[in-house]
């Protein structure tokens, strides 16, 4: 991938400036988007999972347009959730309606805790340009 120039895009989240990262990374057809949360673009958290759910994927969505993409070139979601068993049928509901056309590859993990006691979920994604 050397070959490709790369654009670096922010979201303005409270982390990026501190850790050292982009909210999203071009190299050529590819689109990258780090681990987002609910709260990546400085938004409040919402309580719910579905709601947290949701509010990633919006944020995720602007910043794919900024670069370029939509969330109809997705090729690769990966979820990080605190709870599986309790929120794997919300966040399941809410991939279906982004995602139940498309079908991206997708992976569902548990961890131990996020970044912030309130974050329920946080999501990566990758896109490949049409």
């Amino acid at each position: 991938m050397s070959g490709y120039p790369r654009t670096k895009i922010a979201s303005g989240g409270p982390y990026e400036d501190v850790v050292g990262y982009s909210r999203v990374v071009v190299a050529g057809p590819l689109a990258f988007v780090a681990g987002t949360t609910a709260s990546s673009d400085g938004s409040p958290i919402p309580e719910t999972c579905e709601e947290q759910t949701r509010q990633t994927i919006e944020i995720m969505r602007k910043k794919l347009a900024v670069a370029g993409f939509s969330l109809s070139e997705v090729v690769r979601v990966r979820m990080f959730v605190v709870d599986i068993k309790r929120d794997w049928p919300v966040v399941s509901k809410v991939m279906n309606e982004y995602f139940a056309e498309i079908r991206p590859v997708m992976t569902m993990v548990q961890v131990a805790g996020l970044i912030d006691d309130a974050m329920l979920i946080e999501i990566e994604m990758n896109a490949v340009r049409q």
